[in-house]
């Protein structure tokens, strides 16, 4: 890594941001919006004619995040459909992350990894540094996450997406949406189970950091983007995925610990600290009692507050 470069961020991320990969330009103007990564997108948001042509400019693209320390996220398309040739392609050191679509099955994820490991060894990067993202939008990959998220060391993410509804009229659907035969509401019960299920079964798996693309929202309306962000949040997500550039910044205050948040948290470990000292492993604190079950949860706070670059209260 050259002098000047920086250290590129590391999981997890609260935000990242889709960009296309044959939009050389927009990759280097995307991070002045604030995304902690970007994705740069080889799949849907690419015309056939431009895939292969997209490569060299993901490939610059990944080189220019490393250099100012984002994360660099590259979703390639189907293995079977040119992703191989992908892999090859734009592997370089800063890749963070492969995000792979349509995903059906453990296979697939394990030829992946082993591709990775090719690829790597041919462009001089550590062996093992790429990580995988897993995109189930089948039906059988949905019904499977626990298996994909587990089928490699690799893999640190599964995603899906939270699909808003702008009214009765418009109906945004999508890929997950299709394959598990739901249609989007507004107040998005009928996804529930299945969002849920993933965060469980990704962690379960071994894939600490699921994370959620935020789509079919009003974009002149981003209280409605905030609380779809939201949702991601109370349902167990790591972070948001923006497909909008106004989103990012509403995916950074939701995915950060708020003020009353840490200061809620430093108290807890103050008082566990005094209970300890006291020879006591369960305190009462903000009229709850509290024990050691709470102590892990605030650290983590305090770390992600630490990360953020808050201030923590003495």
């Amino acid at each position: 890594m050259a002098l000047n470069m920086k250290v590129a961020r590391g999981w997890p991320f609260r935000s990242l941001l889709f960009v296309p990969g044959h939009k050389l330009d927009w990759i280097m103007k995307a991070p002045k919006y604030g995304p902690e990564g970007l994705v740069i997108d080889l799949e849907d948001a690419v015309p056939p004619a431009e895939k292969e042509a997209a490569r060299p400019s993901t490939k610059k693209g990944i080189t220019f995040l490393q250099s100012i320390g984002l994360g660099a996220f590259v979703r390639i398309n189907p293995l079977s459909m040119g992703g191989v040739d992908d892999v090859l392609a734009i592997t370089t050191p800063g890749l963070t992350c492969v995000v792979l679509p349509k995903v059906r099955d453990a296979g697939q994820i394990i030829e992946l990894a082993d591709l990775l490991s090719y690829a790597e060894g041919k462009a001089g990067v550590e062996h093992g540094s790429v990580g995988i993202m897993a995109v189930p939008e089948t039906a059988e990959g949905l019904c499977d996450v626990r298996l994909l998220a587990g089928a490699s060391k690799r893999v640190k993410s599964v995603m899906t997406a939270i699909i808003d509804r702008i009214s009765d009229d418009v109906v945004f659907t999508g890929d997950t949406a299709l394959a598990a035969g739901f249609v989007p509401t507004k107040e998005g019960l009928e996804q529930i189970y299945l969002t849920s299920k993933l965060c469980l079964e990704s962690r379960a798996g071994g894939a600490p950091y699921p994370m959620a693309t935020l789509i079919g929202t009003d974009l002149a309306d981003p209280e409605a983007a905030r609380r779809v962000a939201l949702r991601m949040k109370s349902t167990g997500f790591a972070g948001c995925i923006a497909i909008h550039p106004s989103h990012v910044e509403i995916a950074n205050e939701v995915f950060r610990p708020s003020a009353k948040e840490v200061e809620f948290q430093a108290g807890v470990l103050e008082a566990m600290r005094k209970a300890e000292q006291a020879g006591l492993f369960a305190v009462r604190y903000k009229g709850m009692m509290i024990d050691q079950a709470n102590v892990a949860i605030a650290k983590r706070t305090i770390d992600e507050a630490r990360r953020c670059g808050m201030s923590i209260p003495e």
